[in-house]
C-alpha cells in the first residue's frame, strides 16, 4: 500500500502529541522525585518536633495536677510551641520542596551549533567581501572577450585559366550558378549573326 504523505496539520498534531507525552512523564517523574524527597522530609520534621510535642504534653500534664488556671496556661504554651514547632519543620519542608522543584524544571540549554556556523560563516563571507573590495583591484576583472573572426572573403570576378579556356574556380556553387541562373541575360551566339 502507498504511504500518503503527511500533511503539515497532521504533522504538527503528531509533534504536539509527542511533546504532550513527553511533558507528562516527565512531570509524572518529577511528582514522583518530589514526593519521595519531602515525604522523608516531612517525617523527619514530625520526629523533630515530637520531642518538643512531648515536652509541652508534659509540662501541661504537670501543670495540671497543679491547678487548673496554670494548666490551661501550660496547654496555651505547649500549643504554641507546637505550632512554632510545625511551622519551622514545614517551612523546612517547604524550602527542600522548593530546591528539588526548581532543580526539576531547570531545563537543559540548547547548544544551537548550526545558528553558530551559520553566522561564523555570514561574518567569514563579510569579511572576505570588504578585503577583497579594499584590497585596490579595481580593474573589474581579468577577463577580455576574444575579438570576434574576421568575415570571409569572397571572390568577386571568376579567374579564366589561358590553357584550357573554361573559368577556373574553386567554388563549384559559383560556376552552377551561372548556368541556371534564369536573371542573366543570355548571350548572342555567333553562329546566328553570321547568316
Amino acid at each position: 500500500m502507498l504511504r500518503k504523505k503527511k500533511s503539515k496539520r497532521e504533522a504538527a498534531t503528531e509533534k504536539a502529541g509527542e511533546l504532550w507525552n513527553e511533558a507528562s512523564s516527565t512531570l509524572s517523574d518529577a511528582a514522583g522525585s518530589l514526593s519521595e524527597s519531602v515525604g522523608p522530609t516531612i517525617d523527619r520534621a514530625k520526629e523533630a518536633a515530637a520531642p518538643t510535642v512531648a515536652d509541652a504534653t508534659a509540662r501541661a500534664k504537670e501543670a495540671g495536677e497543679v491547678s487548673k488556671k496554670k494548666a490551661k496556661k501550660a496547654r496555651k504554651e505547649a500549643a504554641a510551641l507546637a505550632a512554632v514547632a510545625a511551622a519551622a519543620a514545614s517551612e523546612k519542608a517547604d524550602k527542600y520542596a522548593e530546591s528539588t522543584a526548581e532543580a526539576a524544571e531547570e531545563p537543559k540549554k540548547k547548544k544551537h551549533r548550526l545558528r553558530k556556523l551559520v553566522f561564523v560563516a555570514a561574518i567569514g563571507g563579510a569579511i572576505a567581501f570588504v578585503a577583497k573590495k579594499l584590497s585596490g583591484d579595481s580593474s573589474g576583472g581579468s577577463y577580455t572577450p576574444p575579438p570576434p573572426p574576421p568575415a570571409p572573403v569572397r571572390p568577386v570576378g571568376t579567374p579564366t585559366d589561358s590553357s584550357s579556356g573554361t573559368a577556373a574556380s574553386d567554388d563549384p556553387l559559383a560556376d552552377e550558378g551561372k548556368e541556371t541562373d534564369p536573371s542573366t541575360p543570355a548571350e548572342p551566339s555567333s553562329d546566328k549573326n553570321d547568316g
